[in-house]
Order: structure tokens, then C-alpha cells, then sequence
């Protein structure tokens, strides 16, 4: 029984580090894009999903809205993403709210 319980007190020291690492902070920004269809999600999609840092996209038909969900423990450049979009010929701003503030070199 002693036996039992030291294997199961290392397992539980050895999975909870772990997990800590796991979760991770993620931020996101949200852009005002000229999206008006599926179309234009999915252009969007194909062109920023593989981006480094990006977990997620959403995007709002009714709002205009583009938002990208990415990881906060790795450089990302979201003015590229805006750049990005345009080069795809939508016209993109920053919605206030989400505006991220400049990186810091390290």
C-alpha cells in the first residue's frame, strides 16, 4: 500500500508541472476589415491561420470584424497581419479597443 501511494505522489508531482506549462496567456486584436461573405473569411483564413503565434480566428459578417486569438509568450507582429489582409485587398484599421501596444525588444 506504501508502495502504491509513493508511485502515485511521483505521478502527481510529474503531471502538475506539466500541465502548468500548458496553459498558456492567449490575447487577441481585433481589425475592422471590408469582409462582406464567406468568401472573404476563408481568404482571410488561408492566409493568416499557419501564421506563427495565431490560435484562433473569428470573424463577425454583421460587425465587419476580424479577430485573431494568439499566443502572449511569443513574438507576433500584428501590424504584419494587417498588412497582410490588405495585400488581400480589404481595407483594415484597428478597432480601439484591441489596439495592442508596441513590443519591447528584449
Amino acid at each position: 500500500m506504501k508502495y502504491l501511494a509513493a508511485i502515485l505522489a511521483t505521478l502527481f508531482l510529474a503531471v502538475v508541472p506539466m500541465t502548468a506549462q500548458k496553459a498558456s496567456k492567449n490575447e487577441k486584436v481585433t481589425y475592422c476589415v471590408s469582409i462582406d461573405c464567406q468568401g472573404c473569411i476563408d481568404k482571410i483564413t488561408k492566409e493568416l491561420a499557419f501564421e506563427k503565434g495565431v490560435r484562433d480566428l473569428q470573424f463577425s459578417l454583421e460587425k465587419k470584424t476580424v479577430t485573431v486569438v494568439y499566443r502572449a509568450d511569443k513574438p507576433v507582429d500584428t501590424d504584419k497581419w494587417a498588412e497582410q489582409i490588405r495585400k488581400l485587398g480589404y481595407e483594415v484599421s484597428y478597432l480601439d479597443e484591441t489596439t495592442p501596444e508596441p513590443a519591447k525588444a528584449k
